[in-house]
């Protein structure tokens, strides 16, 4: 998955694209089978007050 989850408010870090891949998910063996795909949520990164993390969305098929 590319990108990162956590860019530190100091030196435009945000915008410069330019952070760590501190957050993850942890799951079973048999919910990593029925991984359909991820995603880092970078919009909700972008919203006034938003936090310095941004969600990872997990698509899981049935």
């Amino acid at each position: 998955m590319p990108g990162h989850t956590y860019w530190d408010y100091t030196q435009l870090r945000f915008p410069r694209r330019e952070g760590m891949r501190i957050d993850f998910v942890l799951g079973s063996p048999a919910l990593a089978a029925r991984v359909g795909g991820a995603r880092i949520d970078r919009e909700e990164r972008k919203g006034k007050g938003a936090s310095d993390h941004a969600p990872v969305v997990v698509e899981l098929t049935p």
